[in-house]
């Protein structure tokens, strides 16, 4: 399929037996993003079988499927914000008709919790700068520029002093913690079964013979990291960023890869029954029969036919 023939792409979606669509591809996306697409939604292209949200990854905005951390989330939210195209005041509050979509999907049970004071005020600003009044004067001569340039101070503003504080040095005796920074260590023959190294800076390290059968390693980062013969069966590696991991003749059984990122990894030889690699970037992997995944690989090895 071409790329232009991709971007046409419609899609339904359902939910409780109600069928809505067809919406673009894009259009998909961006209610994931906003919420309006959950897990609890089945979806489907024309012509194609209805299947539930997570057997199609492609369509979640790669902001979504960053690794979970303070900065990440900033991100999510900016993106979410840049998307809502709300009014600043609750809908339910004016006098106009409310789209019959949006009732259908409503329970009676009141969803919504307060927001935060600057993503109202976001909101607000950005309906002002877009929605100038007739006769408010020379500063909205020129909406779209002066929009664009708010805007983007306001974001700016919001991401500023929100960051991540600096990384420590790394480690190497220091014992398993979430956020443990071991980059560039040896720690093979390490025995740190069910530890909880939810976001571990493990990049580049050699874990050889290592035992961390069922850890906590959502989020980790193992870049380029050795874990030849390692027992890593039952482990948790959702979100994890394990680009050009070697892993050879590794216990994986039952590891969870979803959403985590296997580019160039060498699998060859491991152990993978009951792994779950959904929604997992394989690309250019070493599969375990030593054969390499085409580019756009997720979930699943693609090969040549």
């Amino acid at each position: 399929m071409s790329e232009s023939k991709h971007k046409r792409r419609f899609w339904y979606t359902r939910r409780d037996g109600v069928v809505r669509g067809p919406y673009p591809e894009k259009q998909i996306s961006r209610y994931i993003l906003l919420g309006r697409i959950s897990e609890i939604d089945e979806l489907r292209s024309e012509n194609g079988a209805w299947a539930p949200l997570k057997q199609y990854p492609q369509l979640v905005p790669e902001v979504m499927r960053l690794p979970p951390s303070e900065e990440n989330l900033e991100k999510l939210l900016v993106a979410r914000l840049h998307e809502d195209e709300r009014r600043p005041r609750d809908r339910r509050e004016t006098e106009e008709a409310v789209a019959q979509e949006i009732l259908e999907r409503r329970s009676g049970v009141e969803r919504r919790c307060s927001e935060p004071e600057d993503v109202v005020r976001y909101r607000e600003l950005k309906y002002q700068v877009t929605h100038p009044r007739a006769g408010s004067g020379h500063l909205y001569r020129y909406p779209l520029a002066f929009a664009a340039v708010v805007l983007l101070g306001f974001l700016l503003s919001l991401l500023m002093g929100k960051t991540e504080p600096d990384l420590p040095a790394p480690d190497c005796a220091a014992s398993p913690r979430p956020g443990v920074n071991w980059n560039h260590c040896n720690l093979s023959g390490l025995d740190s079964q069910q530890a909880n190294l939810i976001g571990a800076h493990m990049s580049n390290v050699r874990l050889d013979a290592a035992n961390l059968r069922g850890a906590a390693l959502a989020g980790a980062d193992l870049e380029y990291s050795s874990i030849n013969l390692s027992n890593f069966s039952g482990a948790d590696l959702s979100y994890a960023s394990l680009v050009g991991l070697t892993a050879r003749g590794a216990d994986l059984r039952n590891a969870r890869f979803n959403q985590a990122n296997l580019a160039y990894a060498n699998l060859s030889n491991a152990r993978l029954e009951g792994a779950d690699l959904s929604g997992a970037d394989l690309s250019h992997a070493i599969w375990i029969d030593r054969k390499p995944c085409l580019p756009g690989s997720v979930g699943v090895c693609k090969r040549i036919k």
